[in-house]
């Protein structure tokens, strides 16, 4: 869609660009001119980053990629208060 295009498009030219906290930190209110960077990209070495069959935004600078992330749900197991006191304490008190 042409909302999702800009979204990106606006996300890639506000990347290596500061923002002030304290008021809005919306990708149209990132400091600087756009094309001004605290970081440099290379902007004169360019490729078209597909992001999906239906989505490609053109002319992005080779400094940039992206990554799927990982695909599943990561399970951490979850420990009571009393085991944690327990661990905690005996690390505390060299107690193996």
């Amino acid at each position: 869609s042409d909302s999702l295009s800009a979204t990106l498009f606006n996300s890639i030219q506000a990347l290596g660009r500061g923002f002030d906290v304290t008021s809005d930190i919306r990708l149209l209110y990132c400091k600087g001119a756009p094309g001004s960077r605290l970081v440099h990209l290379d902007e004169q070495h360019t490729r078209d980053l597909v992001l999906s069959q239906q989505l490609v935004v053109p002319d992005v600078s080779l400094d940039i990629d992206f990554s799927n992330g990982t695909s599943g749900i990561l399970k951490t197991p979850v420990c009571s208060f009393q085991e944690v006191w327990l661990v905690t304490f005996n690390l505390l008190h060299c107690i193996f």
